[in-house]
């Protein structure tokens, strides 16, 4: 084979990469409005199969994004209780950082002082709350920290295969099972790039 065949080919699978990969895209942005609405009605997968039956995989159909709002003063209270250590003391952003100073305010001026949690734990801890607001104490216990709101689904999902769905996929194209569903838009990628060719 020469280089202009080897340039046709790259070329033209190219193309047609780029033909099947924009009309996924559409059939996916399609199917999330559907799927947005199955959400909301508290639907969160569905099967897909073949126009036959046959199994090809599910559809996981996502709930709509969390907005979670932390209680500052109850992950405090865990700190204070597991990791008082993590607690920094400084001055109000006005005064110097210096420790004479800090002591002496410390001593004689203590409503000056401003306790904050060390960034990088206060960052590890909230990484830990989970999807309902909780966070699990040094004991184990789960303590309720923020409130987790759920924004409107949006449809998004995530398609897991089957067993053997390849297969059965060029089966049913083959066959012919899959123009109504497909027709034009994939077609010419797949013919390119069938298997049994």
């Amino acid at each position: 084979m020469n280089a202009k065949s080897h340039a046709l080919k790259v070329g033209a699978a190219k193309v047609l990469v780029d033909i099947v990969t924009a009309g996924y895209e559409q059939l996916r942005k399609d199917a999330e409005k559907e799927f947005a609405e199955l959400r909301k009605d508290e639907i969160k997968g569905l099967a897909v199969k073949l126009p036959d039956g046959t199994e090809l995989g599910s559809i996981a159909i996502y709930d709509g994004p969390p907005h979670t709002q932390v209680n500052m003063k109850t992950v405090a209270a865990i700190v204070a209780n597991d990791a008082p250590e993590e607690f920094v003391e400084e001055l109000s952003d006005d005064a110097l950082k210096d420790e004479n100073l800090l002591a002496f305010v410390r001593d004689q001026l203590p409503h000056l002082l401003v306790k904050r949690i060390r960034p990088d734990y206060l960052k590890k801890l909230l990484k830990r709350i989970d999807g309902n607001g909780y966070l699990k104490d040094a004991a184990g216990t789960r303590i309720k920290v923020a409130d987790v709101t759920r924004g409107e689904p949006t449809g998004k999902f995530a398609f897991t295969a089957g067993p053997g769905a390849q297969e059965l996929a060029w089966k049913a194209w083959r066959s012919g099972d899959l123009e109504p569903v497909l027709g034009d838009l994939l077609r010419p990628a797949l013919e390119a790039g069938d298997p049994g060719e």
